[in-house]
């Protein structure tokens, strides 16, 4: 059996004693407690723990902090898409001016803003050649082909893309038919009128929306017989469709970055 001044370190016990502590440093309360090597009082376990708790936030709040700073610096996935300053210039048209003759006249307009950038294109397109007809001549026909390419950059048009294909104007005045388009942005679809003379193509990829639309018109020369020329056709829609498609993959191509 050990005795109790053994237990308690008197005696032979001596040499178990922790050194006193460094000069200028307090020594634990009541001469008992935890003494470090260095002389210095350990901190409670508690203490301790709650220490790492609150380094472990701020660590978390941190890497919040950051990742909201990454978001607000590059923003909304824009799949390259950039605004156009010119968008007749990069809505070449090419293939709808073989079927509604040579871009006689445009205008364009742009309009930068932190929510959304929009650009818009208004050609004129006329069967012939400029230079052709002579001067007191009109054409028998004219296109105004219109169009308009639109950037969000903050909220997601896709869920209302559906919503706004047809004109509220036009819906309640002509009958128009909605064919879907495959393999063009994510969704993409043709309205035409019941009487052909106007045919629109809208598309939505990503965060970017785009239309080419189309209003054909017939010019009146005089009464019948008089020896002017007899009002065209009217342009199949069916045959539009593969020039829209075509001049819009371009458009899409020409304002990526």
């Amino acid at each position: 059996m050990i005795s109790e001044p053994e237990l308690e370190g008197e005696g032979g016990g001596q040499d178990r004693m922790q050194p006193p502590p460094a000069p200028g440093v307090p020594g634990p309360p009541g001469g008992s407690g935890t003494v470090v090597g260095d002389g210095l009082p350990a901190l409670p376990p508690h203490r301790v723990r709650w220490l790492w708790a609150l380094g472990g936030a701020v660590v978390a709040s941190a890497v919040w902090a950051g990742g909201l700073y990454a978001y607000d610096r590059t923003g909304p996935d824009l799949r390259g898409y950039r605004i156009s300053e010119d968008l007749c210039q990069d809505a070449d048209l090419s293939a709808l001016s073989e079927i509604l003759g040579a871009q006689r006249e445009s205008r364009h307009a742009v309009e930068e803003q932190r929510a959304i950038d929009r650009s818009f294109c208004d050609v004129t397109m006329m069967p012939g050649r400029p230079g052709e007809a002579k001067d007191d001549a009109l054409p028998t026909s004219y296109s105004s082909v219109t169009v308009n390419y639109s950037l969000h950059k903050e909220t997601d048009p896709a869920p209302e893309f559906e919503a706004t294909l047809t004109p509220l104007a036009l819906s309640q005045v002509i009958e128009r038919k909605t064919k879907r388009i495959p393999e063009l942005g994510e969704r993409a679809y043709l309205m035409t009128d019941s009487g052909g003379d106007t045919s629109e193509l809208k598309v939505l990829d990503g965060r970017a929306v785009f239309s080419i639309g189309i209003m054909s018109q017939s010019v009146i020369q005089g009464p019948p017989g008089d020896g002017q020329p007899a009002d065209p056709e009217p342009i199949d829609p069916a045959d539009l469709e593969p020039a829209m498609v075509e001049d819009m993959k371009a458009l899409m191509a020409a304002v990526k970055q």
